[in-house]
């Protein structure tokens, strides 16, 4: 289960959806602010009070990370040791906090920090609370989900409101998304049970008895074994609507008060990669970057357009509020079949620049905007593919508010920021079978080849289980092989297609099994590779060559 908050005003306090307990993950993505001595990030009982389980307390002039446990009324023993100070005034990072069996373990920016012991059940952690001293793009909670798996819908459902599902099927017999108005899951207000062995998707409500089921579904069956897919429930007044791979599958109309809807059931054949409540920013939202962008920074949208909507807008401003003059405004105008490009300066818009619309715009299906910041321009791509190059009329640094307004869910606003290459990644939690591993990025202009490595140790020389080299110009394939002891094994060459194309957004999707790994390239099921060295000695995440990385999710 993943749950984001995109806007954090500090200091603020956010629930953590289900309290804490192993195998939880907080993600927090932000920059440190200039002319702050220090800041804080608190696991706490309570809001406002309670025992502290988890002081974590960056110090600039000191350049040390204080950690402690506040009990009963008194702070403990501090800890002070670390292995560097990766948090110095204005700059940026990537904080994972692992809820292990043991304690706390810190990544910054993919790289082991400091652990941290329990002195408290963690089950105890309710709250995070963030002091000022730091501006934070988002922070997520995320879960393993393993079937059956059932959790409280954070807020219930509501106008508006998406659930995201991405895994894949397992076996001929099916699964089940319920939702449900009880814990018990005895009374169904939607339930969804795709049915591979008849190649249908069965619609029902459970409200003291089964209704009448619906089975309609558009275009074709994408539940079959080991297919990779990416569902997304969103709840409107008088229905839900299904998507299926960005492409519209089935509605179902509400047979209870969709607010019923408190709890989330699934069951069945399948092996869920994630699961993500989504809700919609306010209209008129603004992500504030006090600190401004930089160039190589991806800002990501998704969302789908309002039903009796036939325009919205992203506008990137040289300020903080919506007054503040536009480096980038973009347009989407359903009504004319066209994207408007333009910049505002002293309250006076500049020349459009128009481009045809998008087809999965125009259609009302799910989207993913990125806009990809360089040094004098923007670069925007809609579901991955490039669709616009806009010249910069200002200066990128100075970009400070991210603002969306009107016409559109959009339930994700998210800065990204490219991966320092190589990129070396510890692997929280280790591998094991049910393990996924996302990856994103995007081949350069002269890219010949990259590659992406699970290895078996931090060290140049470590093996490497899985060699995954996409090579462009006359190769034109991926190598998968294994390097063993200073020596590589005999390659794989063979495949159907080679889905990659330079200066194109690439996602990759590595899901680990009892025997194999399957790879699956945007949504499509790619290649295999067998085991060849044990899932227990990988740990190490290597990514390197003619590609910009971006942060990589592991599930």
């Amino acid at each position: 289960m993943s749950y984001s908050i995109n806007r954090i005003i500090t200091p603020s306090t956010l629930q953590i959806p289900g309290g804490l307990r192993p195998g939880k993950q907080i993600l927090l993505r932000g920059r440190v602010t200039h002319n702050h001595d220090y800041f804080c990030i608190n696991v706490r009982e309570a809001d406002g009070g309670g025992d502290i389980l988890f002081h974590f307390n960056p110090r600039q002039e000191d350049e040390v990370v204080v950690r402690n446990t506040f009990s009963g009324g008194e702070w403990g023993e501090e800890e002070r040791d670390k292995p560097h100070f990766p948090f110095g005034s204005g700059k940026s990072f990537l904080l994972r906090i692992e809820i292990a069996e043991d304690g706390y373990r810190t990544y910054v920016q993919g790289k082991p920090f400091i652990n941290y012991g329990h002195r408290i059940d963690p089950s105890k952690g309710m709250f995070l609370e963030l002091s000022d001293g730091a501006e934070y793009y988002d922070v997520t909670f995320q879960d393993k989900d393993d079937t059956p798996y059932r959790t409280e819908i954070p807020g219930r459902m509501q106008i508006g409101k998406a659930v995201r599902l991405r895994g894949a099927t397992r076996g001929s017999e099916g699964f089940n998304v319920n939702f449900s108005c009880d814990c018990e899951n005895e009374s169904i207000a939607f339930h969804f049970n795709p049915r591979p062995s008849d190649g249908t998707v069965v619609m029902n409500a459970n409200i003291g008895g089964w209704g009448d089921e619906e089975r309609d579904f558009e275009g074709d069956f994408p539940f079959e074994n080991d297919q990779y897919f990416d569902i997304i429930f969103v709840c409107t007044a008088e229905k839900y609507h299904v998507y299926v791979n960005e492409n519209h599958f089935a509605d179902f109309n509400h047979r209870l008060d969709f607010a019923d809807a408190t709890y989330l059931h699934i069951l069945g054949d399948v092996d869920i990669a994630e699961l993500e409540f989504l809700e919609p920013v306010d209209d008129d939202f603004v992500k504030e970057i006090p600190s401004g962008l930089e160039k190589g920074d991806v800002l990501l949208f998704r969302g789908f357009m309002k039903p009796e909507s036939e325009w919205f807008a992203i506008n990137l401003h040289y300020g903080l509020t919506t007054d503040s003059d536009v480096a980038l405004h973009f347009n989407p105008r359903i009504d004319q079949g066209q994207v408007v490009f333009n910049s505002r300066t002293d309250d006076a818009w500049a020349d459009e620049e128009r481009i045809d619309i998008p087809q999965c715009i125009a259609d009302r299906k799910p989207f993913e905007i990125k806009i990809v910041t360089k040094s004098k321009k923007f670069k925007v791509y809609v579901n991955g593919s490039k669709v616009k190059k806009f010249e910069s009329r200002g200066e990128i640094e100075n970009i400070k508010g991210i603002n969306v307004n009107a016409g559109a869910y959009i339930f994700q606003v998210k800065l990204e920021r490219k991966l320092e290459k190589p990129v070396l990644e510890r692997i929280p939690g280790g591998i094991r079978p049910g393990s996924w591993i996302v990856i994103h990025g995007m081949p350069k202009k002269k890219c010949d080849r990259f590659h992406i490595n699970l290895k078996c140790g931090d060290d140049p020389e470590s093996n490497v289980a899985f060699h995954f080299n996409p090579r462009f110009g006359e190769e034109h394939c991926t190598v998968r092989n294994t390097y063993v002891e200073g020596n590589w094994q005999e390659e794989e060459r063979e495949e159907d297609s080679f889905p990659f194309e330079k200066k194109d957004t690439f996602e990759v999707v590595i899901k680990v099994m009892e025997e194999k790994f399957m790879t699956y390239v945007n949504g499509d099921r790619y290649i295999d590779f067998n085991h060849r060295l044990p899932l227990d000695s990988i740990c190490h995440l290597e990514m390197d060559g003619l590609a910009e990385f971006y942060e990589t999710e592991f599930l």
